[in-house]
């Protein structure tokens, strides 16, 4: 997805779209999973690690000041989780 449609869509989730968030959950939720599987190279805990990334990127998602940085930022919460099990 282009940068720029990326960024609108996290703006409008931070404005509580419920489209929006749908979308981004739909936009990003692979690459979420195949970092999560790249990283602690098992599919069961990469599902969980994702599932746990998720939860808090949306939970969190208003507090975050520029969203331009969403994908490192949602990489950094990933990498965090995956982190936890080691």
């Amino acid at each position: 997805m282009e940068k720029e449609k990326l960024t609108d869509l996290v703006i409008l989730t931070q404005k509580d779209d419920p489209t929006a968030a749908d979308r981004l959950f739909s936009v990003i939720y692979d690459d979420v999973y195949y970092f999560a599987l790249k990283t602690v190279k098992d599919h069961h805990l990469a599902e969980d690690i994702t599932q746990e990334a998720l939860i808090e990127v949306f939970c969190h998602i208003k507090e975050l000041k520029d969203p331009v940085a969403f994908p490192a930022w949602c990489r950094q919460i990933t990498y965090s989780r995956c982190t936890r099990y080691f």
